[in-house]
C-alpha cells in the first residue's frame, strides 16, 4: 500500500467518526427535548413502573428524571473534547499525507489512537449507565447504537494502529 492511501484511509476515518460526534453534539444542542426525554427515561427508570418482575430489584437504582437535563450537557461537553481530538488527529493525518512524512504520520497515529480511546470510553460509559439503570430492558434500541458505536471505534483503533508496509523504509 502506498504512503498516500494509508495516510489518507486513517484520514478518512477518523475525519468520518469526527464529523459524526460533531453532528451529533450539535443535534444534542439544537433539539435537547430529545435526549432529555430518552435521558430522563433512562435515569428515572419510568419505562419500569408497569413492570412487576422485569427490573423490579433495580427500581432502587432510579435517579429524578430533572438530572436529565444537566447529564445532556455533560455529556454533551464531553462530546465536544472528543470530538476535538478526533479532528486534530484527522488534521495531522491530512498533514502527513500532504507532506509524505513518516514523523507526521506516527504523530497522527498517536492522536488518533488518544482520540478514539476516548471515543470508546465514552460509548462504554453510556453502555454501563446505561446497564445500571436497566435500559436494556425497555430501550433495546438505544443500547443497540451505543454497542454499534462501541464496534464502529474498536474497528477504527484497529485500523489506525495497523502498520504500513514501509515502515523501515524513509518515504521523505
Amino acid at each position: 500500500m502506498s504512503f498516500h492511501a494509508f495516510s489518507f484511509s486513517r484520514l478518512a476515518i477518523v475525519a468520518g467518526l469526527a464529523l459524526w460526534l460533531s453532528v451529533a453534539v450539535f443535534n444534542n444542542l439544537t433539539d435537547p427535548g430529545t435526549n432529555h426525554f430518552h435521558i430522563g427515561n433512562t435515569l428515572s427508570m419510568i419505562l419500569l413502573d408497569n413492570e412487576k418482575i422485569l427490573g423490579a430489584a433495580l427500581r432502587w437504582r432510579a435517579w429524578p428524571a430533572q438530572w436529565a437535563k444537566v447529564t445532556l450537557y455533560v455529556v454533551a461537553g464531553f462530546q465536544v473534547v472528543i470530538s476535538l481530538l478526533l479532528w486534530h488527529a484527522a488534521f495531522t493525518y491530512a498533514l502527513a499525507w500532504r507532506q509524505m512524512s513518516r514523523a507526521t504520520l506516527v504523530l497522527a497515529r498517536n492522536r488518533a489512537v488518544i482520540a478514539l480511546t476516548c471515543f470508546q470510553l465514552l460509548w462504554f460509559a453510556f453502555i454501563c449507565g446505561g446497564l445500571w439503570f436497566g435500559y436494556w430492558i425497555k430501550q433495546g434500541p438505544i443500547q443497540s447504537v451505543h454497542m454499534t458505536l462501541i464496534l464502529i471505534g474498536l474497528c477504527a483503533l484497529l485500523l489506525v494502529q495497523g502498520e504500513p508496509i514501509y515502515r523501515n523504509q524513509e518515504v521523505q
